[in-house]
């Protein structure tokens, strides 16, 4: 019969030792395991924020008075949008002004605005379905010369 009453301290100490291998994995990530996963798994129609970002080059012979009413236009889709089932508001926010950077690389475009959703199902019920929505967009197009649409959900490349 073999004597194994000596390895029982040589167990407690791998043990021990497999312990805090494994944790500095866990704490601290040496090799960067963690930064390489994908933690953004929401599927379509989930509650992913989806930022809608509008940029307009208004007509430059269009009137102050003109382009500040279609700016109140556009904010007030927050309050006009609804969801057809509920007649809910489903824009969670609408923010946006005229262009004031210094950095002289806007091509162009005068104002912009910032429109959230909760999720891509609300987002695509304003951009293809939405009456006020669409409304709107055939009362501006004669203001407008050109228009840049950028959507993303944060933290997704």
């Amino acid at each position: 019969m073999v004597n194994i009453s000596g390895a029982r301290p040589h167990a407690l100490r791998i043990t021990i030792a497999l312990f805090c291998i494994l944790s500095v994995f866990l704490f601290f990530d040496p090799i960067g395991f963690a930064s390489t996963m994908n933690y953004n798994l929401a599927p379509p129609g989930s509650t992913t924020m989806v930022t809608h970002i509008v940029l307009f080059k208004f007509k430059p012979d269009l009137d102050d008075g003109a382009v500040d009413v279609a700016c109140a236009k556009i904010l007030s889709l927050k309050e006009n949008c609804l969801r057809p089932n509920s007649q809910h508001a489903y824009i969670k926010s609408i923010t946006g002004g005229r262009d004031n950077s210094p950095e002289n690389l806007q091509n162009g475009m005068t104002h912009a605005f910032v429109v959230q959703f909760e999720n891509t199902d609300d987002r695509n019920y304003y951009v293809e379905q939405d009456p006020a929505h669409l409304a709107f967009k055939k009362e501006i197009e004669p203001l407008v010369e050109k228009i840049t649409v950028l959507d993303y959900v944060s933290g997704v490349f």
